[in-house]
C-alpha cells in the first residue's frame, strides 16, 4: 500500500482504505472492543492525519488556485467563529473541537479533487456493489432478531431507535448514509455503461432488488425521498443525454425498474413498509417554525387550505420546507453567533450539555447561531447558490456520456448542502458527505491530467 515511488497511487489506496474502515468502525466498536469504544472512535483522526502529510508532503492537498482561494475562505470563516467563544480553557478547547466536527474532511476532499478522476470513481462504485448482498444479509437479520440481541447492540450495548437496523454502525442515521451511496452507486453504474448485456441486466435487477429491499427494512422516511428523487433525475438526463435511442430505452427500463422491485419487496416485507408508511406523515406540524410563523396564510395550490391544514395532511413535506426555513435561527442569532461548532456533537459532550439551540440540528439553522446572523446567513446561502450553479452547469455538461455518472452523486450533495446535517459530528454521514463532494468535483479534471 506504501509505495512512495507512486505517491498518487500510494495516497489513493489511503483513501480506499479509510472508506472501509469508516464503513467497519462501528463493527470495532460495537461488537469487537466495545469497552474501547471511544479510543477506536478517534484512531480515525490518526488516520486522516497520516493521509494529509503524505497529501501535504507531495501537494496533493494546493495543487490548484482554487484550493488555495477556498482554504482562505475558510480560515477567514474559521477564525470568525472563535469570537463567540469564551476565551478561556474551554472555550479554546469548544472552539477545536468545533472546528473538527466542520473541517477534519476537508482537506480529504481537496486530494480527491486532485488526484481521483472518473476512473477511480467507477472502480469504488464497483467495489462497494460487492458489499450489497452481505450488507443485505446483516441488515435482514437485524430486522428479523429481537432487539435485545448481539446483532442490534450498539456502542455502548445500547442502540438509538432498535427497531432500525444499524448494520456496520453504530447508530441508524449512518446506516441510512451508506445506504444512500450504495443506491446511488447503483444509479451511477447503470448511467455509466456503455453498452448492456442480458448478464447487466441481472445484475442490476438483481442488486436493485436487494437495495429497495434494504430501504424498507430500514424503516428510514428520508430514504424513499432520495431513492425516487434518484430514479426521476437520473431519467431525466438519461432522456437528453448523447446515447442512442436504443441504449437510452434499456438505461430508462432499468432506472424505473426500482417501481417493480419496490412494490415486490413491499409485498415480501410487509410489516417493515407498514411501519414507514405509518411514520410518513406523522410529525407534528404546529411545532414547525415554518407552521407557527404562517398558519393561516392560505396556500393557493391546494384548494385554499391554510399552511396549518396543508402540513397537518403533509407534514413530511412540510418537515422539509421547515428545514429551509432559517428565519426563527435570524431572530435568534446574535452577530457573532456562539462560536464555530458550539451546536456541534462533540463541544456538547465536552461541555456536558444536551443541546445549545432548540432549533434542531440541522445544519443550517445551527450555523446561523453558530456564526450568527451576518457570516452564518452567509454560509447557508452560499451553499445554496452553489447547489443552484452546479445544477445548472449539469444541464450542460452532464448530458455527455462519459459525465451521466455523476448525476446520482452530484443529486446526493445538493440535497445534503440544502437540508443535511453535515458537520455536526465526525462521523460516517459527514465522512461521505465530503467524499461524495469530492468525487463530484473530479469531473473537473480531465483523464490524463491524473497519474497512478
Amino acid at each position: 500500500m506504501l509505495n512512495f515511488e507512486n505517491p498518487y497511487l500510494m495516497i489513493k489506496r489511503l483513501v480506499l482504505f479509510f472508506l472501509f474502515y469508516m464503513i467497519i468502525e462501528g463493527v470495532l466498536r460495537k461488537w469487537i472492543f466495545p469497552n474501547l469504544s471511544t479510543q477506536i472512535y478517534f484512531i480515525k483522526d490518526l488516520l486522516l492525519i497520516f493521509i494529509y502529510i503524505i497529501g501535504f508532503k507531495y501537494n496533493f492537498i494546493f495543487q490548484s488556485i482554487y484550493s488555495k482561494i477556498f482554504v482562505i475562505f475558510i480560515i477567514i470563516i474559521s477564525i470568525f467563529g472563535f469570537i463567540g467563544y469564551t476565551h478561556d480553557a474551554n472555550g479554546v478547547i469548544s472552539y477545536f473541537l468545533g472546528l473538527r466536527s466542520y473541517w477534519i474532511f476537508l482537506p480529504l476532499l481537496l486530494i480527491i479533487t486532485h488526484i481521483f478522476n472518473k476512473s477511480d470513481l467507477t472502480k469504488l462504485i464497483k467495489i462497494n456493489l460487492y458489499l450489497v448482498l452481505p450488507y443485505f444479509l446483516l441488515v435482514y437479520l437485524q430486522s428479523i432478531l429481537p432487539i435485545t440481541s448481539f446483532l442490534n447492540s450498539g456502542f455502548d450495548g445500547k442502540l438509538l431507535s432498535p427497531e432500525r437496523p444499524s448494520a456496520f454502525f453504530t447508530y441508524t442515521t449512518q446506516n441510512t448514509y451508506y445506504f444512500l451511496f450504495l443506491f446511488f452507486g447503483l444509479f451511477s453504474y447503470i448511467l455509466d455503461k456503455k453498452e448492456i448485456f442480458f448478464k447487466d441486466i441481472i445484475y442490476i435487477t438483481f442488486l436493485n432488488f436487494l437495495l429497495i429491499s434494504i430501504m424498507i427494512l430500514l424503516k428510514s422516511r428520508a430514504v424513499y425521498f432520495y431513492a425516487f428523487a434518484t430514479v426521476f433525475y437520473s431519467a431525466f438526463f438519461v432522456l437528453f443525454s448523447k446515447f442512442d435511442n436504443s441504449l437510452k430505452l434499456i438505461k430508462i427500463f432499468l432506472i424505473f425498474l426500482t417501481f417493480i422491485t419496490f412494490n415486490i419487496s413491499k409485498v415480501i416485507f410487509e410489516k417493515e413498509y407498514k411501519h414507514s408508511e405509518v411514520r410518513m406523515n406523522t410529525d407534528v406540524p404546529e411545532e414547525y417554525n415554518f407552521v407557527i410563523d404562517n398558519k393561516d396564510k392560505v396556500v393557493q395550490i391546494y384548494d385554499g387550505k391554510t399552511v396549518q391544514e396543508f402540513c397537518s395532511k403533509y407534514s413530511t413535506i412540510c418537515r422539509i420546507i421547515n428545514d429551509l426555513y432559517i428565519l426563527p435561527a435570524v431572530r435568534k442569532s446574535t452577530l457573532f453567533g456562539e462560536g464555530i461548532g458550539a451546536g456541534t456533537k462533540p463541544v456538547l459532550v465536552f461541555n456536558k450539555k444536551e443541546k445549545v439551540f432548540l432549533l434542531g440540528e440541522i445544519d443550517n439553522k445551527r450555523i446561523i447561531m453558530e456564526l450568527g446572523y451576518i457570516v452564518g446567513v452567509f454560509l447557508v446561502f452560499f451553499k445554496w447558490i452553489s447547489v443552484i450553479i452546479f445544477n445548472f452547469y449539469a444541464l450542460f455538461k452532464f448530458r455527455d456520456k462519459e459525465k451521466l455518472v455523476y448525476i446520482p452523486l452530484l443529486l446526493f450533495v445538493s440535497v445534503q448542502l440544502m437540508l443535511g446535517t453535515v458537520s455536526y459530528t465526525v462521523s460516517f454521514i459527514s465522512f461521505i458527505f465530503w467524499i461524495s463532494l469530492g468525487l463530484l468535483f473530479t469531473s473537473l479534471n480531465k483523464e490524463n491530467k491524473i497519474h497512478g
